[in-house]
């Protein structure tokens, strides 16, 4: 079952929660992250809850967008006691796809959803823990090899080095070698952009830290054209992997179809939620291409169902349960609104034993960081 099934009540809370320091990616500087979080209500008054969440650098047309979203989608449960379809919510674009993220984690959380329902790996044999990458933000050098040792003491076993404000190639490699130095060699290296560069800009770039054995370079160039992340991808010494480009199910089917990516970065919150990204999975599974699921720097709440999506996913290559997940941010956050979060142990997130999501939200964090409630259970 996906959105679309039955719902009795509904409610919808909008959340604003200050990030500990600044995210900072080749595009701009945020300070916190605006959410809603998602309830709905089935007939026996079971809850599920789920998270709505746009790129943090989304405009304000967007934000507005989904607001006004939120509140019809919300009437319309209360009203009808259904939820809109997928193609309801696709049509609304990415602020469709956003909402659509928050219902479907809320139907995996009354146990609606099921990853079997679109033929990848059945969810009671998944694994118990995923790995999860550490992310290094963009730092001075020696600051950065200091926050990648730390991890590596930590027991992260992969970190994804932000990058793309770097001024030349030189800052750039100083910053990987400092990086590769601190880790040594065993450590997974990937290095993500954010689509800062050009074609001709990201072919020099990589092919100049490419001997510092990189796993991916994850967005390498905008993702308006996928041919130009297939040109980039064609002679490339190291994987290429697409992130803001799989803003869909159609995106990720032209990526593929274009051959432009080695790894397809799949954001649950981005894509339209669980069985979305279970779909394109699927599909890219079918050509070899493994997926990471990454987080768009969501509360608990959206990290615990994009937890979920990675536990579900099908074995590629060296397998899901071997490549590490972008899921690790939720200390990032001044909160993440649960009152039990998955844990980290050794670069490995815990998946929740319990019924659902199997989290349980923190409700004094909640009203504190809430500053828009619609809907109440009925």
């Amino acid at each position: 079952m996906s959105a679309g099934g039955a719902a009795v009540g509904a409610e919808a809370i909008r959340v604003r929660v200050p990030f500990r320091r600044p995210i900072v990616t080749s595009v701009g500087s945020w300070s916190r992250r605006e959410s809603w979080i998602i309830r709905i209500y089935d007939a026996t008054g079971a809850v599920g809850v789920g998270e709505a969440a746009l790129d943090i650098d989304a405009g304000e047309v967007a934000v507005s967008g989904l607001a006004r979203l939120v509140g019809d989608t919300v009437d319309l449960v209360r009203g009808d006691h259904r939820l809109p379809t997928a193609d309801e919510f696709e049509a609304a674009g990415a602020v469709g796809r956003a909402l659509r993220c928050a219902f479907d984690s809320a139907l995996l959380d009354l146990g609606m959803l099921q990853p079997t329902r679109i033929g990848v790996a059945a969810a009671p044999g998944a694994p118990r823990s995923v790995p999860v990458n550490a992310t290094i933000g963009f730092r001075e050098v020696n600051e950065t090899a200091a926050a990648a040792r730390a991890a590596v003491a930590a027991g992260f076993g992969t970190l994804k080095l932000k990058a793309g404000p770097e001024r030349d190639t030189r800052a750039l490699v100083e910053r990987v070698a400092a990086v590769r130095e601190a880790v040594g060699p065993e450590t997974r290296l990937r290095l993500d952009v954010n689509g800062a560069w050009d074609v001709v800009t990201a072919r020099a770039r990589i092919a100049a830290v490419a001997p510092y054995g990189l796993e991916y370079v994850e967005q390498p160039v905008a993702a308006g054209d996928p041919s130009d992340l297939a040109a980039v991808r064609e002679g490339s010494p190291v994987p290429i992997a697409a992130d803001e480009a799989v803003f869909s199910l159609a995106a990720a089917c032209e990526l593929l179809a274009s051959r432009a990516a080695d790894v397809l970065v799949v954001k649950p919150a981005r894509v339209g939620g669980p069985s979305a990204a279970w779909e394109i999975a699927a599909l890219a599974a079918a050509l070899g291409v493994p997926v990471v699921v990454s987080s768009l720097f969501e509360t608990g709440v959206g990290l615990a169902a994009a937890l979920a999506t990675a536990a579900g996913l099908p074995a590629v290559g060296r397998g899901a349960t071997e490549i590490a997940h972008g899921l690790a941010t939720a200390e990032l956050a001044e909160a993440d609104l649960l009152a039990r979060a998955p844990r980290v142990v050794q670069g490995r997130m815990i998946v929740p034993q319990g019924p659902g999501l199997g989290i349980v939200l923190d409700e004094e964090a909640l009203r504190r960081y809430a500053v828009e409630w619609l809907g109440r259970r009925p």
